[in-house]
């Protein structure tokens, strides 16, 4: 059986400068870790904010028209 374990570590960082400080001491830490689980490794991504999404609910779709009818006609 594999298993996979996770840590995860949520930043609000100012920029790039700050950022990378922070990427240093989880480097870091990985060392570590990496000392009872050689495997392990340091995956960082930027997380954005989603955009709000409009709350209002959708128009209902109009009936199918005339279109498709006459395959049905027969």
């Amino acid at each position: 059986m594999k298993l996979c374990g996770q840590i995860s570590v949520e930043l609000t960082v100012g920029d790039y400068i700050e950022a990378a400080d922070h990427q240093k001491r989880l480097e870091d830490i990985l060392k570590l870790v990496r000392d009872a689980y050689p495997d392990a490794r340091l995956a960082m991504r930027e997380r954005r904010q989603r955009k709000a999404l409009p709350t209002g609910r959708a128009e209902p779709r109009a009936a199918a028209t005339g279109a498709l009818n006459h395959y049905f006609d027969e």
